[in-house]
């Protein structure tokens, strides 16, 4: 199966060009720029997946993995972390996908969600709030009641026209940031890693177990749990040191326990979790149209659609489909690092000794 995949992996990786118009730019500005024949002969449609009837799987299982960026063999998928003249980094693909589909007319709902079971649609406000967010503070929100909110817009019962005001008051600054409100930008450097959904298969009629990706999530720390948690530590701290003021003098050992604790589920706040789910088949072509770097021939890139159908990455088992609600590994190996990577090698075998057994006789 891996020297398949290996074959695949070069030969899609052929098709691509390097940097366009390198040699033949006459100006700077040229460098990157494909000419119209270029454009015009360039193969950049994702190979089509062919059909699989249900009654030719044979053994199926379904497993999600965690790819670690800060792992060298992972580096394509997160460098550069700042987009350059001839690429861009996968986080930038997936943000900008997300972000322009009222611009492609394209409902995001459609393959973005909440959760990996495609039940939750993610709208595209909420998509905006993982990337860039801003919250008032309490002077803030005053501020705007007093001066700035003459139709009374209440943003419980009208939040989006609530937003689109505070909006409007910071870009024309008459909301000064920090004192009135507190905001916050996902980029690519702030990325953790990815979450993969995939399915594993034995096709009998081709007598060979093959993989289908079927999902991809980024994970960071969201801009709204970054601004929830900064004002939320950003209270408690104003909270104690009027308490400190109050009582005349330090906190007590208790208080000092008890400001730990409410510090604590903030920090949790902010974590880095799953941004959103991206059903993987609609967004095929454009990661098919975007390269990413070949350390062994910079002439030939890998564009992300290859890289990743051929699984030319390291990921870790962290959850397959069981009895018990897919459960993660972590939830019956709680607390030991090496026990839980034991166990994703344990599913892994599983899998490749159901295909090697079949030649068992």
């Amino acid at each position: 199966m891996l020297r398949y995949s290996f074959i695949l992996f070069l030969m899609t990786s052929l098709n691509c060009i390097g940097q366009a118009n390198l040699l033949n730019a006459k100006t700077p500005k040229e460098i990157g720029v494909k000419t119209a024949d270029q454009i015009k002969y360039d193969n950049t449609k994702p190979l089509d997946y062919g059909y699989i009837d249900d009654r030719d799987v044979m053994f199926g299982k379904r497993v999600w993995e965690f790819i670690d960026i800060d792992q060298r063999v992972n580096f394509p998928l997160y460098y550069p972390v700042k987009p350059l003249m001839d690429r861009k980094p996968l986080f930038d693909v997936l943000r900008e996908y997300v972000q322009s589909g009222q611009k492609n007319k394209v409902n995001i709902k459609d393959y973005c969600f909440q959760d990996d079971y495609f039940s939750l649609p993610l709208d595209a406000s909420e998509a905006e709030s993982k990337f860039n967010d801003f919250r008032l503070t309490k002077e803030g929100d005053e501020n705007v009641t007093k001066n700035f909110n003459p139709t009374k817009i209440d943003p419980a019962v009208d939040p989006a026209k609530f937003r689109e005001l505070c909006l409007k008051l910071i870009a024309d600054k008459k909301l000064k940031e920090g004192p009135d409100y507190k905001t916050a930008e996902l980029n690519a450097v702030d990325l953790k890693g990815f979450k993969i959904q995939g399915y594993w298969y034995f096709n009998k009629r081709l007598a060979e177990l093959k993989y289908r990706l079927i999902a991809i999530a980024p994970v960071a720390s969201s801009a709204k749990s970054i601004v929830d948690a900064t004002i939320g530590q950003q209270e408690i701290e104003d909270e104690y040191t009027q308490i400190i003021a109050s009582q005349g003098s330090l906190l007590t050992p208790q208080q000092e326990e008890d400001k730990k604790g409410k510090l604590k589920i903030y920090e949790e706040m902010s974590a880095p979790d799953v941004l959103f789910w991206i059903y993987y088949p609609a967004i095929r072509e454009t990661l098919k149209s975007n390269p990413t770097f070949n350390d062994r021939n910079s002439s030939k890139p890998i564009n992300f659609d290859d890289l990743l159908i051929s699984r030319h990455f390291d990921a870790v088992v962290y959850k397959e489909e069981n009895v018990q609600g897919d459960r993660l590994i972590e939830k019956y190996k709680p607390n030991n690092a090496l026990e839980q990577l034991l166990e994703a090698e344990r599913v892994k075998d599983k899998i490749r000794d159901f295909e090697h057994d079949m030649w068992n006789y």
